[in-house]
């Protein structure tokens, strides 16, 4: 993929003083993740039922839900592979478009993306079984903005075809419908925002990439 064109914090080579939305991320996600225990051991189911986001959150309206779960990790191993794929994949974005349009997409991303998984779940009887899980973590919105940022590629195609069989050998080996379906909806979900980012109101202006 070619270098963009300058974006909002595309000034010269890149500083910590150009992420302050993915420090800001990841700062809050140590410290969620510090005062919920997940550093020594598995996340307690207590704190999981009450700030994670399943079919119960959206029956209950209880939004709130759709942001706590954003900074929460099941576990150690969890914790130290979400950290570095925000950093990524958050990183990346706030680099091409700025602070507050990569906030806004991957908040934005993460909340759909979680309402669509969700009601799927709750609209289809055979995913009955699935309706019980109660789950956390930040990957829906990373795969969406990996979905935007394939949406920019002149193979875009064969990039969203490449991530979906990645996702699809995960699945294979170690399946978890829940994550892996959300996984697969955000990203369709981000891959067609960045398609239609040139005719959405406040999205015209984002750069463009030619390969």
């Amino acid at each position: 993929m070619s270098r963009p064109e300058p974006g909002p914090n595309r000034k010269g080579p890149p500083g910590l003083r150009q992420f302050p939305f993915t420090l800001g991320f990841l700062l809050v996600m140590v410290v969620a993740n510090g005062l919920a225990g997940s550093f020594t051991g598995p996340l307690d189911p207590q704190i999981l039922a009450k700030w994670g986001i399943g079919v119960d959150a959206l029956r209950g309206f209880d939004i709130s839900r759709f942001m706590t779960a954003i900074f929460l990790s099941h576990d150690p191993s969890m914790l130290a592979r979400q950290f570095f794929f925000a950093a990524g994949v958050i990183g990346l974005t706030e680099w091409i478009w700025g602070s507050w349009r990569a906030a806004a997409l991957f908040f934005g991303l993460d909340i759909v993306s979680a309402a669509a998984l969700i009601a799927v779940i709750a609209f289809f009887p055979v995913l009955d079984p699935l309706a019980e899980v109660t789950d956390v973590g930040m990957s829906l919105g990373g795969f969406g903005l990996i979905g935007v940022l394939l949406s920019m590629w002149r193979h875009r195609w064969i990039g969203l075809i490449g991530v979906s069989v990645l996702v699809a050998t995960k699945y294979a080996f170690a399946p978890d419908p829940v994550a892996d379906g959300g996984h697969v909806i955000a990203l369709m979900i981000g891959f067609c925002v960045g398609l239609a980012r040139f005719h959405i109101p406040g999205l015209s202006a984002f750069p463009s990439t030619q390969v």
